[in-house]
């Protein structure tokens, strides 16, 4: 008669895939599936390149999993943590990729970009469009710099509040990390339904947006905007969901910071409107899905990890 190990004894058998292997796996394979269906379509671009890089990526997470169900036994305890540290961030570094190549699939719904919806909406509301307006009207050096200043911040922040967490706190650090790829993920799925360009859908803020004007981090955000894909993908503005994400969870652990982060936020959320990246609309939009998205994202992580034993 086969008897099984207690539950908390040390034979017990460790869930092949984590809570994040899943939904990157759920991720992968609705693009898969979606890009096939936008090829048959003849909407796909690019499908020759990106088909093989999500199918390679979703076998990659199965391939990690495997490897530390295989050897963690075998493998010096070294070797183990780098394994884990691996399997426990990787998604970040596949979020860059994830939102570039998301250009192969956003037209295959709605073949046209949705813009005129969106600023009609801003347009009902204001009377005007300020992502147009409001980085020329309040166009002083100051402001200019302080605006992308803060939009700026969004780098260091999504670097940074990770990193302190792995150094002090590894729950914390676990649970971002989830909320982060959730939220993520959450915006991607539909970024690949809902075409939206933002405020560079004006010619004239496409060209505010990428010139070389004003002080360094004005400098530095037309650098990045130049020199990186960042067409589509507006509504919600991921930047304001995840900076909300950040910022809860800096509450959360370490409430000093988590001002300072909500602080930033606050600018951050008018800056993506005032530097002519986004409709307001899609802040506002950005707000909700940062909130909704972060205690949404603890309900998900919760009921993975009951399956998880």
């Amino acid at each position: 008669m086969k008897i099984a190990a207690p539950e908390n004894s040390s034979f017990a058998v460790k869930p092949l895939l984590s809570a994040i292997d899943k939904i990157t796996l759920a991720y992968c394979a609705w693009i898969v599936l979606y890009m096939l269906a936008g090829t048959l379509l003849g909407r796909a671009v690019h499908p020759d390149t990106h088909l093989p890089r999500f199918i390679g990526i979703f076998a990659g997470v199965l391939l990690l999993a495997w490897l530390e169900r295989a050897y963690s036994m075998a493998l010096r305890s070294l070797a183990l943590k780098a394994l884990r540290f691996v399997r426990s961030i990787y998604p970040v570094l596949l979020f860059a990729y994830f939102y570039t190549s998301l250009y192969s699939v956003d037209r295959i719904l709605f073949t046209e970009w949705l813009d005129p919806f969106f600023m009609g909406i801003d347009k009902w509301l204001f009377g005007y469009y300020p992502s147009l307006v409001w980085g020329q009207k309040y166009g002083s050096l100051l402001l200019q710099e302080l605006f992308h200043f803060a939009y700026f911040c969004y780098y260091p922040m999504i670097a940074g509040l990770p990193l302190y967490f792995y150094l002090r706190n590894k729950r914390a650090f676990s649970e971002l990390i989830f909320n982060l790829t959730f939220v993520f993920y959450s915006c991607y799925f539909f970024y690949s339904l809902v075409p939206v360009v933002g405020g560079r859908y004006f010619e004239q803020a496409y060209f505010l947006a990428h010139t070389y004007r004003g002080g360094p981090f004005t400098h530095l955000m037309a650098f990045i905007y130049n020199n990186t894909n960042h067409w589509g993908g507006a509504f919600p503005s991921s930047h304001i969901a995840i900076a909300i994400v950040l910022s809860i969870a800096a509450l959360k652990y370490v409430r000093k910071w988590g001002y300072v982060f909500c602080a930033i936020t606050l600018f951050l959320a008018l800056a993506t409107v005032y530097c002519h990246y986004h409709w307001f609309i899609d802040a506002v939009a950005g707000v909700a899905t940062g909130i909704a998205g972060y205690y949404a994202a603890d309900r998900v992580r919760g009921k993975l990890q009951r399956e998880n034993p």
